[in-house]
């Protein structure tokens, strides 16, 4: 490869037969080559390299040149050498007219380019003179079939080098008002080819470029003549894909929602595949079937409101619509299994999700006369994902991959949003059909009529749409529950997901409490297995939270059942956490006394498997077993709650119901106890464990939860624990324990004596976190952005213990300043919230009034930087906010300092003159109180300073700025 920049086509053709034979060498040499490309060399060498003699790879280097030359670099070339390059790059075309096509087809693409470089001025009406340049002996040397298919090829890709190229918002305009025109040439081109007296590859061809004629926004009323020679063409199996592809542009058009008349004239012809459709489902043609299944679902999503006022009109019409609606119910509901037997009908589902939401809008009275139509349908549809969402026989489930059994996962899951969106419109009619079914499954089950996948099919449609189902439904849901006892269940994934139904219900048995005898018994059973142990501790979970109020009477029987499930220990780690958590949300509803009577027999097991991890060294092998342990009790503090409050309506609710609070205060709450017990333990994990990420985490979140639920109770505690974060984080520096010392602060640190402690925090977090500001701080994202928020939280609750402090206010400002040039947004998102708040603090403090005053002007010249260009844009709300505060409180510091930059050339940008640099700061300082008004002057200078203001890229992204 040449180092030295010799763009000759020899060294250029030597650089590209590397890049294809030396895989060690690609990155250099494709740096190089792009160099070439963009060189004023490639005008002249792009054709050499596109030689006969040359390697395809080198053909196609010098086609791919001429193109990025003709739409980046036109600006190289003077207008007197534009026709000798139009008449070089056809008579190229010519050459490669033959092949190799890939060549062919990057050279049609650099005429497109061309084209819209020379529109409309310097080639006028380009397409008529190319269709006639074509269709006469202009290029007598080749074959009419040749010529046709360079054409079309040319009229294929032009309308996409439209889309592709970037252009300003005038120049798209007037090149679609000229392509526009273009299209009187290119509908009756295309109405002479598509024939079936055309030759096959002509025909292709004509396709494909009616599809991009129909993207770029060829009105299908002017179209109808060509859509019915596309149906036609369906029937050829060679022309089948291409014109699928076709039909589902036209349907997806954007506009052809303006020409409802033509669309429903079209329905006929959509009709006229149903017995291809059917000759494929029984043949068990795949592709055929998949391809007319994207057709009718491209009409139906994209028409959907206009198939919803169909079913209302003519005769006619409404017969050919829920002919229309009974097709996509078939493609819904095709043969087999996805996606092993068919991969299509999950494309239906969006088209569902769309007509329940057009019926939605439709006004109660209004609605009755169409849901006479849609219901019937809506249950069919019913019926069809029931038997869709059902799992194949186990002999063939086993046989599926991974990547099949996820694919089958995620299908389940979108039929149940569908069926969840239809309880909308269906109601407890749904409801109703369901249990009735139900009903008759399960007795046919009973007599070997029925397999496991049915009855589990059901249940999970329940499960679907469980959300939907009001509080005060006591007609249907009771039945279900009822039922549920009379199945036998014989396969895990049946249990598994009627225990998930069971969990879904889990709010509305809160109003149904008698509801829970019916179901605890199966989901205690699941807990103590593994293999459906995942599905019952969800479904625990679920019902002790939402149940705290009815779940007394079974709190014996929940504990008795948890506690053999420990003892068993089959359980997965997480199901573990879980089965705690329950454990928890029982506990809370009963006395201190009893609560100590279970966990001393529940949890003094984990408190001796806790300290024994402590004693030894770490190791991968333990690893997972101190996190699961430490998390064990971090989770049973998340819900072991004796002093639930009642707020809202639904918290009334309990305490109507649930027995008086009997936790006497003079007693140490549970949480405390048991901490006490495990805190030596757990700090020695700490320590061992220090440079875990992990553990540390879970440490911290055991300490937050005993902190959210003992409050002042922890004080006594604290010290200890303040010794541990100040410890650990000197040793390793992490966002886990910035924000347990956070907690900690907000907690109790303005107590009289716990202000001694929270100096000590802050002064070592300080410390600390700005020696990483000394280091690689690029290693350090998080942690500083979880400093930062430490820093802003401090500064806007216990500021008089920070300035107090023995921390270097000066070096924090700088660094807060200097996070805020790190490419993350939330760093500096936190490192703007501090300053605002240490801004905001300055008229009351002198220290921090001080600091600004001297040292302000580093950060309003990061403020510039940032808004110069030198930071991503969607970072500059928060420094826009900076701005503001400073424009409150330092005004007239802010003008000195902002004077100075108008009177530096160049800066922040070179694209910003003195005069523009005046007005930034005459709107700014004018509008000083208004923040929405100092963020719109901030995005347009900020705009101005990367050179895009008023352009059409500004213009798309400035809801996002």
């Amino acid at each position: 490869m040449q180092t030295v920049m010799d763009y000759s086509s020899a060294n250029v053709e030597q650089a590209v037969l590397q890049f294809y034979q030396n895989p060690s060498l690609q990155s250099n040499v494709h740096f190089w080559l792009t160099g070439a490309q963009i060189s004023p060399a490639a005008w002249t060498f792009c054709w050499e390299l596109m030689g006969p003699t040359k390697s395809v790879e080198v053909q196609f280097y010098g086609a791919s040149c001429l193109h990025v030359k003709i739409v980046r670099f036109w600006h190289e070339i003077s207008p007197e050498q534009h026709e000798p390059l139009k008449s070089k790059l056809l008579e190229a075309i010519v050459q490669f007219s033959s092949g190799p096509k890939v060549i062919l087809t990057r050279l049609c693409v650099g005429l497109s380019a061309l084209i819209l470089q020379l529109l409309p001025d310097d080639w006028p009406d380009a397409i008529h003179n190319l269709i006639t340049t074509f269709q006469t002996e202009g290029f007598a040397s080749l074959s009419t079939v040749t010529r046709c298919q360079i054409l079309l090829e040319i009229l294929t890709v032009l309308p996409e080098e439209f889309f592709s190229t970037n252009l300003s918002h005038l120049r798209r305009i007037i090149l679609r008002q000229e392509l526009t025109k273009g299209l009187e040439h290119v509908v009756p081109l295309l109405q002479s080819l598509l024939n079936e007296q055309s030759p096959l590859e002509v025909y292709q061809t004509a396709l494909r470029a009616f599809a991009r004629w129909v993207d770029f926004g060829l009105p299908i009323d002017r179209a109808e003549t060509l859509i019915r020679f596309v149906f036609k063409a369906l029937r050829n199996p060679q022309l089948f894909d291409i014109a699928v592809d076709a039909l589902v542009s036209v349907f997806a058009h954007p506009e052809a929602h303006r020409y409802p008349v033509t669309i429903q004239r079209l329905l006929s012809e959509v009709l006229s595949l149903h017995d291809m459709f059917s000759q494929a489902l029984v043949e068990e043609d795949k592709e055929v079937f998949e391809g007319i299944c994207r057709v009718v679902v491209s009409l139906c999503e994209n028409h959907t409101k206009l198939i919803v006022e169909s079913v209302l009109g003519p005769e006619e019409l409404k017969q050919n619509t829920m002919s229309i609606l009974q097709m996509i119910l078939a493609c819904s509901g095709l043969p087999g299994y996805f996606p092993v037997d068919e991969g299509c009908s999950d494309q239906t589902f969006l088209f569902w999700y769309l007509l329940q939401d057009e019926l939605s809008m439709i006004s109660e009275e209004d609605l009755m006369p169409q849901m006479e139509v849609f219901k019937p349908m809506f249950f069919s549809l019913i019926d069809v994902l029931q038997r869709k969402a059902r799992f194949p026989p186990d002999s063939d489930y086993a046989s599926w991959s991974l990547e099949e059994k996820e694919q089958f996962r995620c299908y389940r899951q979108d039929i149940a949003d569908t069926l969840m969106y239809f309880y909308n419109i269906l109601d407890v009619d749904l409801l109703a059909r369901l249990v009735n079914c139900l009903t008759s499954l399960t007795h046919s089950f009973k007599q070997g009529a029925q397999d496991w996948q049915t009855i589990e099919a059901i249940l999970f449609v329940f499960s679907s749409i469980s959300e939907s189902v009001p509080p005060d439904e006591k007609m249907f849901v009771p039945k279900l529950f009822s039922q549920l006892q009379e199945i036998p269940f014989a396969n895990s994934q049946q249990i598994s997901t009627a225990l998930n139904m069971i969990g879904s219900f889990a709010e509305w048995m809160h109003w149904h409490p008698d509801t829970l005898s019916c179901v605890l018994p199966l989901v205690l059973q699941g807990i103590s297995n593994r293999e459906v142990g995942t599905s019952a501790t969800i479904a625990l979970k679920d019902l002790t939270r939402e149940n705290l109020g009815n779940i007394q009477p079974y709190a014996h029987q929940i504990l008795i059942a948890c506690q053999g499930a420990f003892e068993a220990n089959a359980l997965k780690p997480r199901d573990l956490l879980r089965l705690m958590s329950s454990v928890g949300h029982v506990l809370s509803v009963m006395s201190t006394s009893e609560i100590m009577q279970y966990l001393d027999k529940m949890i003094t097991p984990h408190i001796k498997h806790l300290e024994a991890l402590a004693a030894l060294e770490p190791s991968p092998s333990i690893r997972g077993d101190v996190h699961t342990t430490v998390n064990i009790f971090a989770w049973l503090f998340g819900s072991l709650d004796t002093e639930l409050e009642c707020g809202d309506e639904e918290q009334q609710h309990h305490s109507q119901i649930r027995p008086p609070q009997q936790h006497d205060p003079a007693e140490p709450k549970p949480i405390s106890v048991i901490l006490e017990k495990i805190s030596p333990a757990i700090q020695k994990i700490a320590y061992v464990w220090t440079f875990d990420t992990d553990v540390i985490e879970a440490v911290c979140d055991l300490y937050k939860k005993a902190l959210q639920k003992l409050d002042n109770e922890y004080v006594p505690l604290s010290a200890d624990l303040t010794q541990l974060v100040i410890n650990i984080y000197q040793r390793c520096p992490s966002t886990a324990i910035i924000d347990l010392c956070k907690l900690m602060l907000l907690t109790f640190g303005r107590q009289e004596n716990f202000i001694p402690l929270s100096k000590a925090i802050i002064e070592n977090v300080c410390s600390r976190s700005l020696q990483m500001f000394n280091a690689a701080i690029r290693n350090y994202t998080d942690v500083i952005e979880g400093f930062m928020c430490f820093l802003a939280q401090v500064m806007k609750k216990v500021k008089k213990i920070l300035v107090s402090c023995n921390c270097d206010l000066v070096s924090i400002f700088q660094a807060a300043v200097l996070s805020m040039a790190l490419p993350e947004h939330a760093t500096v998102k936190a490192s703007c919230s501090f300053l605002i708040e240490f801004l905001n603090a300055a008229p009351e403090n002198e220290v921090i009034k001080n600091i600004v005053i001297t040292h302000g002007h580093i950060l309003v010249d990061r403020i510039l930087r940032a808004i110069g260009g030198e930071s991503q844009r969607g970072i500059i709300d928060y420094i826009a906010d900076v701005v503001m505060s400073l424009n409150k409180n330092f005004v007239s510091q802010l003008s000195a300092w902002l004077k100075l930059m108008v009177d530096n050339e160049g800066y922040p940008s070179p694209r910003a003159s003195k005069q523009d640099k005046e007005n930034f700061v005459k709107n700014l300082l004018r509008d000083r109180m208004n923040k929405k008004r100092t963020r719109e002057v901030v995005k347009e200078f900020t705009l101005l300073c990367r050179g895009l203001l008023g352009t059409e890229y500004a213009e798309s992204v400035a809801a996002f700025l």
